[in-house]
């Protein structure tokens, strides 16, 4: 269901644009509304001076002195032809530092809008509404801030030279003020009308949008490209981003049918009201009521006050349709968590990190991912997870590294229960399976296993040293600068089981007393998967490990292993514990063994 803003809802969208166009750039927006406010005053004056000059011309026939009437008059062209250009030129500055003051206040909506998301908790990632709030968001930072604020000064403008107008019409015919006034009000009806339904239909399609702009990651991205072609997917995805894209063409093409003869009756009613206006000055012409100079003054101002009235109702449309969109960037901005607390102590290594009883349940999900868990690790040791894919092996892990809070039960670290997730995530190191392939420098991939803290090469080489990867990285053309990623000049790429190490690397470097590696192995070849868990226990020492793998050679050598089955744990002890037990972790294990051996297990 799509909301419904109140005029104070829009006011305080207004205010907001205004705050945020005033944090971006305030000599910008003092200098836009300078240029705004000395252009109307420009215009107030030109249309004083005009009725001044036909006065001029009407009495010249008259007058004993021409000659002074003439120097009066051509003094008072002289002024006008000036007060044009010098409007001419302010325009032209305005419209140029309003270009500015856009482009500024783009970059300071947009870095809100991904500060908010970059702080915003793991679990709403999960949320499909949250999704489509972000999406919203991020259409309203484009643009629309700073169409408000200049909408807003440029409105200010018209409401100077209404004024001035309205002064005018009061020294003619008072009473033909409220019939002038009301000539805008059919455009202004038709505009909001139109709005409302532009902003109704954009709501609808925030998962229109997230779609389309997934399938064209797909089509355009490299890491996708192979397997794309590969299955010959191209034209497949291709249609489908048009069909997609259809549906908001067809949406916007019946929103402009409907209002687009709404509009044009409101048009026709503006002009016969102008008309009645028009008809009513010349009568009061013909029986003397106001005199020629003032009469063609007042009609002058008339069609002044038309254009402007129109082109306010426009601005009024435009910006009132942008103060839709500002409402949900200011919801969305509102609803960040405080950010991550700076560097402050440094990482303590804890003697005991227990699970007592742990719930979790996705947003929107029907049923628990993980029931009732309970696990304890202690300092020094290698405890492993096991369990056929879905069981809640990774999702255990992100609760244990403080990356969600559990719905229910508690993390115990140290006999104190953790309240404060970050906490948690200080201390953690984790390598994930579908870890991330950042497209920077060697060393950014390395350093940014703990940004928090200033970065010093020798350990960046001995984190790259200890996961088995230095020697490559530093044959590399610009060694630990070398740039990753063919898409850029210069870049370079690694192979699948390169990029696992430098991951690991990344993890070594964090220095954390607490290491979840999530298949750390899976992209590594046979050797290098043995050289690392024959070193495992050495390369962290004094640290708890907690291992996740699918392959029981790896894991065999744990202090613990925990066997998880559709959420829940169902065995834990040592490999020999649970060989003797002859239950899953025992079938699994030979089940495993028996396809290396080419036997059937017993």
């Amino acid at each position: 269901m799509t909301p419904r803003l109140t005029v104070r809802d829009m006011c305080g969208a207004a205010v907001y644009a205004v705050r945020m166009s005033w944090a971006a750039d305030r000599r910008g927006v003092l200098t836009v509304v300078g240029l705004q406010l000395a252009n109307a005053f420009g215009l107030a004056s030109a249309l004083l001076l005009l009725r001044g000059l036909l006065d001029d011309v009407l009495t010249l026939a008259d007058s004993d002195d021409a000659g002074g009437d003439l120097w009066r008059l051509g003094s008072g062209v002289m002024v006008l032809v000036a007060l044009g250009a010098a409007g001419g030129i302010l325009q032209t500055l305005g419209g140029m530092r309003q270009q500015i003051l856009t482009d500024r206040v783009d970059r300071y909506v947009i870095s809100l809008v991904l500060h908010t998301a970059s702080h915003t908790e793991l679990w709403e990632f999960e949320d499909p509404d949250f999704h489509d709030r972000l999406q919203r968001a991020v259409h309203a930072s484009r643009h629309k801030p700073a169409t408000v604020v200049v909408m807003l000064v440029a409105m200010l403008q018209v409401a100077l030279t209404v004024l001035v107008v309205v002064g005018v019409f009061i020294t003619i015919a008072w009473w033909l003020l409220p019939l002038a006034t009301l000539t805008a009000w059919p455009l202004f009806k038709a505009a909001k009308d139109r709005r409302t339904a532009l902003y109704a239909m954009h709501h609808g399609l925030a998962e229109n949008r997230r779609r389309r702009q997934y399938l064209e990651r797909l089509l355009t991205c490299r890491d996708e490209a192979k397997e794309i072609r590969a299955l010959n997917l191209g034209a497949t995805l291709h249609n489908r981003w048009d069909s997609e894209y259809a549906q908001e063409l067809n949406g916007m093409a019946r929103l402009i049918r409907t209002h687009a003869g709404r509009e044009i009756r409101a048009k026709f009613l503006s002009s016969a009201l102008i008309a009645a206006v028009i008809v009513s000055v010349w009568a009061s012409v013909n029986v003397g009521m106001v005199s020629l100079a003032a009469a063609s003054t007042g009609l002058a101002g008339l069609w002044l006050l038309s254009s402007r009235m129109g082109m306010a109702s426009q601005m009024f449309n435009d910006a009132g349709e942008s103060l839709y969109f500002l409402k949900d960037l200011h919801n969305f901005a509102g609803a960040a968590v405080e950010p991550l607390p700076g560097p402050a102590e440094p990482v303590l290594p804890f003697r005991a990190l227990q699970a007592r009883d742990l719930t979790f349940t996705y947003p929107g999900a029907d049923r628990p991912t993980l029931h009732g868990i309970d696990i304890s690790l202690h300092q020094g040791e290698i405890i492993a997870l096991v369990g056929a894919n879905g069981s809640g092996k990774t999702t255990l892990a992100k609760l244990l590294a403080g990356l969600y809070a559990p719905t229910e039960g508690t993390v115990i670290r140290d006999d104190c229960s953790v309240t404060d997730l970050h906490q948690l995530r200080h201390g953690c190191a984790v390598v994930f399976q579908d870890f991330v392939r950042y497209k920077l420098t060697v060393h950014d991939n390395i350093a940014f296993g703990r940004v928090d803290e200033p970065h010093h090469h020798s350990r960046i080489r001995g984190a790259a040293e200890s996961a088995g990867v230095a020697t490559l990285l530093e044959s590399l053309p610009n060694g630990y600068r070398t740039l990753l990623g063919r898409e850029f000049t210069d870049g370079t790429d690694l192979s699948g089981g390169q990029w696992q190490k430098l991951a690991i690397a990344r993890a070594f470097y964090r220095d954390a007393p607490f290491v979840i590696l999530d298949e750390p192995t899976a992209a590594l070849d046979p050797q290098a998967e043995a050289d690392l868990f024959v070193r495992i226990r050495h390369l962290f020492a004094g640290r708890t490990v907690l291992l996740i793998s699918h392959r029981f050679s790896s894991v065999r050598s744990a202090d613990r292993i925990y066997v998880l089955d559709s959420g829940r744990i169902i065995e834990h002890g040592t490999h020999a514990q649970l060989m003797r037990a002859r239950g899953r972790y025992a079938d699994l294990f030979l089940t495993q063994a028996a396809g290396y051996l080419d036997t059937t297990p017993a």
